[in-house]
């Protein structure tokens, strides 16, 4: 498989709102999709590598990486208006139902690899946890969150670059 080119001019950075995260859950019978990040000024994917470093007995150092943990924190994720989001995990909150933090499927877009024609490359991660980490502030509520990446991973494309897209499994 060949390796898809950044679709940038040569030596022209990426924009940081081209690579898109996207919450996706059921409430009832619909799905509902929220992009993350609005109000949130920086958000990476850690990717927390459980790595092995040694030494033979020749002085030299091999590394093996065991496994990745991603995660990426929205702080601050406020409460504004229209956010389903917020209220489906306040809701998960009040009732403390835990157990529910776990049913998230996550889309990643990569909106510098692809185009409107040929589609957008994105991966699909179900079985994602979103958690909140607290709630509160001075002005505004703030209710900053965690996502964590399953690593159960479906790699295709998006048609389009909003929550109303189609994925295309690869």
């Amino acid at each position: 498989m060949a390796v898809a080119p950044i679709n940038l001019p040569a030596y022209q950075r990426a924009e940081r709102k081209l690579l898109i995260t996207v919450a996706e859950w059921t409430e009832g019978s619909t799905q509902v999709r929220e992009i993350l990040g609005r109000r949130t000024e920086d958000s990476s994917i850690d990717y927390n590598a459980d790595i092995e470093t040694t030494t033979d007995i020749l002085g030299i150092n091999y590394t093996d990486i065991n496994r990745t943990q991603p995660q990426q924190d929205f702080d601050p994720f406020l409460v504004i208006g229209g956010s389903q989001l917020a209220a489906k995990l306040n809701d998960i909150r009040r009732r403390n139902a835990i157990s529910e933090l776990d049913q998230f499927t996550v889309y990643i877009i990569t909106a510098f690899i692809g185009d409107a024609t040929n589609g957008y490359a994105a991966e699909k991660q179900t079985g994602c946890t979103i958690a909140y980490n607290s709630i509160g502030g001075d002005a505004n509520v703030n209710f900053p969150i965690s996502v964590y990446y399953s690593n159960n991973i479906t790699t295709g494309t998006v048609d389009k670059l909003s929550d109303d897209f189609a994925f295309t499994p690869d």
